[in-house]
């Protein structure tokens, strides 16, 4: 989830600039030959991602300053490589119909492709089916990408467009209902994954939101994409450098992970050099950020159901809990969760033991860099406060793989409150494999 709203007014002077040019006059590339690859950004935007009240600045510019950067970053496209911007903003003021629509933007050009003739929430799978079948049905191109922007939760239990049933949501893009007078709303992940499977499979999938890199979610989406890239915590509002990283969403395999994470990261880590007033306690650091190979997946999900066994003294069986006392976690709302599953066992596990595990894990996750701090919004929240926490974590980096897994504990959080952990947990395909039924949870 794009968490970090109250930094606006400072990163946004960080963002880069771009050409305004909504033109809807045919321009850049070929339709007829085929191009190298097609990228959907999908950018659902009907929160507080997008400034909500001209007269009085109210809301925030991330989508208007992420409009400007994609344009700027078109112009360095290649005639045979091609973006597509889904965008479902808020209506700002009366003389705009807000609709939902898809353009193509290339060469500072954006053009206007399909306006939607009625506002609809853009985290309904089946519209999300449509537009991204949209483009893998008219464009011809060797490969497909899909740029997920927006908020997102990971494999949070929010509520669902798809289903009425709380024990089988798991959320991303945000849609308010703003412009339909409707209550906010998510998307399932699972639904996600199944909108996807009808679709050719994409070369990867780029998640521009937060906490979207956990084991979980990379197990749910392996079938649906080659790759999946982002963060397994909260990311800044402005989001990706869309100038800088643009022309990288071309770019194959190891190249195409490597360069984004490595864009993505040294980005906000030259910015954290000189934090804005409030934000000194991230000098120096950046967002942690990583790369899934999603055919490893199923082979990390059995390695790792049967090194829980190895754990020195036993997994434990509730109501006992595993100690993760000093170890970095990625979310904090009611308690802290999504803990980093490459530290949890590295420190439970023999060295033997987590040298045989981790070799898989390599393959699953070839590349992350860790950051021991990043930007956020838990500073002595309601139930939590992660600012405190950074100066508590291990702070050996050679732990962390930067994908967050789910451990079952006996708080009152994991057992009941808004999310129920414990039982929201077993209805992911990943915890189907690990099966923590085996130590009594």
């Amino acid at each position: 989830m794009k968490y970090l709203l109250t930094l606006a007014s400072a990163l946004l002077l960080f963002v880069a600039c771009g050409s305004d040019d909504n033109s809807t006059t045919p321009s850049g590339p070929s339709t007829d030959s085929e191009a190298s690859r097609a990228v959907m950004i999908y950018m659902a935007a009907e929160n507080n991602l997008t400034v909500i009240d001209i007269a009085n600045n109210s809301g925030h510019r991330y989508l208007k300053e992420d409009l400007k950067e994609i344009t700027e970053g078109s112009k360095s496209l290649a005639s045979n490589q091609r973006v597509f911007i889904f965008v479902d903003s808020v209506v700002t003021d009366k003389t705009q119909k807000g609709l939902p629509y898809i353009a193509e933007v290339h060469d500072g050009k954006v053009t206007k492709l399909k306006e939607f003739d009625s506002d609809f929430y853009s985290c309904d799978p089946a519209r999300f089916q449509e537009v991204v079948g949209w483009m893998t049905s008219n464009v011809k191109a060797k490969g497909y990408g899909l740029v997920l922007w927006g908020h997102a939760d990971g494999w949070m239990v929010e509520d669902s467009v798809a289903s009425s049933s709380l024990t089988s949501r798991r959320a991303y893009g945000l849609d308010t209902g703003k412009d339909t007078g409707g209550s906010s709303k998510w998307m399932n992940i699972t639904q996600m994954a199944k909108a996807l499977k009808t679709l050719p499979k994409l070369d990867f999938i780029f998640a521009d939101c937060c906490n979207m890199m956990c084991a979980e979610v990379g197990y749910e989406l392996r079938d649906v994409t080659s790759y999946l890239i982002g963060s397994p915590a909260e990311i800044p509002g402005p989001g990706a450098p869309y100038d800088k990283v643009l022309p990288l969403l071309f770019k194959n395999d190891s190249d195409l992970y490597r360069s984004i994470v490595d864009t993505y990261y040294n980005y906000y880590k030259d910015y954290l050099q000189n934090p804005p007033s409030g934000d000194s306690y991230a000098k120096g650091h950046s967002v942690p950020l990583a790369a899934i190979d999603t055919k490893y997946m199923a082979d990390l999900a059995t390695a790792t159901r049967n090194v829980l066994d190895q754990f020195e003294g036993g997994y434990p069986v509730s109501p006992s809990s595993p100690d993760v006392s000093g170890i970095a976690y990625y979310w904090a709302y009611e308690t802290p969760i999504m803990y980093d599953m490459r530290a949890v066992l590295k420190t439970h596990l023999s060295s033997s033991a987590f040298e045989q595990w981790d070799k898989v894990y390599q393959q699953a996750v070839p590349y992350y860099r860790m950051s021991m701090r990043w930007l956020t919004i838990y500073n002595g929240y309601p139930y939590h406060d992660l600012k405190g926490d950074f100066y508590s974590f291990n702070q050996d980096t050679d732990m962390y793989g930067c994908v967050s897994m789910f451990f079952p504990k006996s708080e009152t959080q994991y057992t009941g409150g808004k999310y129920k952990y414990n039982i929201t947990s077993n209805n992911f395909g990943w915890n189907h494999m690990i099966d923590w039924s085996r130590y009594g949870w």
